[in-house]
């Protein structure tokens, strides 16, 4: 028996290209103001030609993702912080409910990866979350925070060695695209790091029930972080 079946939507290759980098923009893996690699190393990466991984970087800077400078210090480079503040807030404006939405999707995963990665977690991956937490010791604004937490969440979910939960982590990193607050509520930031310590901490002694318990402190933030971004972009 055949169920939900869809009509298929065809996609040209440089809307491909156009949907992965805005990917690593939203999760915060790629910083503002940050070089992207030359156009022979994306479109090899892409397996798309020069031309094609051009029409896609026409498209993001249309979106005002990035800006394309010319001359011997030019590239394509993400836009700046503040730009793409105003991106995230006009798209959390539109349709609030569905960033409420993502919040819970990866409330449920992260909890279900929180729990498994403390039983299956290798030295690996113990290795990348620790290193992602020293970069949020070490990061100075709120683009670093949010790249050194993503690549956490990341660790976190190949953790599980469920390449099902790995991925649904990481579509929903990609759908949360926040705004930079300048001013984030007072310590929001240090409220999360120890979260993220306590987590690594569970991690460390493959105690499932304090990985769990640590997760679900950082939802507590990020449900109050939304709430108070979604009251202000209205």
């Amino acid at each position: 028996m055949l169920w939900g079946l869809r009509q298929v939507e065809p996609q040209a290759a440089h809307g491909l290209a156009v949907d992965l980098l805005q990917r690593q923009i939203h999760s915060g893996l790629l910083l503002p103001a940050e070089r992207l690699p030359a156009e022979r190393q994306l479109s090899d990466r892409f397996g798309i030609s020069r031309v094609t991984l051009r029409e896609a970087l026409r498209v993001l800077e249309t979106n005002q993702y990035i800006t394309v400078r010319r001359g011997a210090q030019g590239g394509a480079f993400v836009t700046d912080e503040d730009r793409l503040s105003q991106l995230a807030r006009r798209r959390m404006a539109r349709a609030p409910a569905a960033t409420m939405r993502v919040v819970e999707f990866l409330a449920v995963n992260q909890l279900a990866a929180a729990r498994l990665a403390a039983v299956r977690r290798g030295m690996a991956d113990l290795k990348r979350m620790r290193q992602a937490t020293d970069m949020m010791r070490s990061a100075v604004n709120g683009p670093q925070r949010k790249q050194a937490e993503a690549l956490f969440l990341l660790a976190l979910g190949d953790a599980t060695q469920n390449p099902l939960l790995s991925r649904a982590i990481e579509d929903g990193l990609a759908e949360l695209f926040l705004p930079f607050e300048r001013a984030p509520a007072e310590g929001a930031a240090s409220l999360a790091l120890n979260s993220f310590e306590d987590l690594l901490h569970g991690l460390e002694g493959e105690d499932a029930a304090a990985s769990e318990a640590a997760m679900a402190d950082l939802h507590v933030i990020l449900w109050e972080t939304v709430r108070r971004i979604t009251r202000n972009a209205a």
